[in-house]
């Protein structure tokens, strides 16, 4: 498991030894191809690495999404990228990375609401295409982003994928659909929870 916090050039990525290995992936072993893009850095070779965190960051674990953002915002290996590094690092942030929620807050310091809303949109659009192909827990993942990082929460739309969530007995979702709940009028949830029902029916 990929643990301990090591300092790199001003930034904190997480790693389990500092083991060189080729920076090619080919049947790809995660921990391995982890420490291997850490080595990298170490060696400031910022390219390689961050080819290696994006493909595991796309394989959505969590620790290479974070350093994938750390680096896109300090323009290590590419030129600086806030959108792509405010996308990656809600992503970890999601996959309840202990870091990420204050690299996604460090983001959000920086950029304008409308550049918030897109990367939030852009984000509601790929996560909720994954959640219609019976990914349970992308369900989840949608409501929390409608609710935390529009820069105006849309609880409406919140309501239907927490309800759904809650039906496929994901624990997190009930406590904050409790919370979703207390921001609709009675008539909203009951117009809400029409979509829900008929949605969960249309991703059986």
């Amino acid at each position: 498991m990929i643990k301990n916090i090591i300092f790199i050039s001003g930034m904190a990525l997480l790693s389990t030894e500092s083991v060189y290995a080729e920076s090619h992936i080919t049947e790809l072993n995660v921990d391995q191809s982890f420490r291997t893009a850490v080595k990298l850095v170490e060696d400031q070779q910022y390219m390689d690495a961050i080819n290696i965190f994006t493909v595991l960051a796309e394989r959505d674990i969590p620790e290479a999404q974070y350093n994938l953002s750390l680096l896109l915002f300090n323009g290590l290996g590419a030129p600086k990228n806030f959108k792509s590094s405010l996308k990656w690092a809600w992503k970890a942030y999601l996959n309840e990375h202990e870091y990420a929620l204050i690299q996604v807050n460090d983001i959000l310091d920086m950029i304008p609401a409308d550049v918030r809303d897109t990367v939030a949109n852009e984000l509601i659009q790929e996560i909720s295409e994954i959640a219609k192909d019976k990914n349970q827990l992308a369900t989840l993942k949608v409501g929390i982003t409608f609710t935390e990082l529009l820069s105006e929460p849309d609880y409406l739309s919140a309501y239907v994928w927490l309800s759904i969530a809650q039906a496929y007995g994901i624990e997190k979702a009930s406590d904050l659909l409790r919370e979703v709940t207390d921001q609709l009028t009675i008539e909203e949830v009951l117009a809400q929870q029409e979509l829900a029902a008929q949605l969960f029916e249309e991703m059986k």
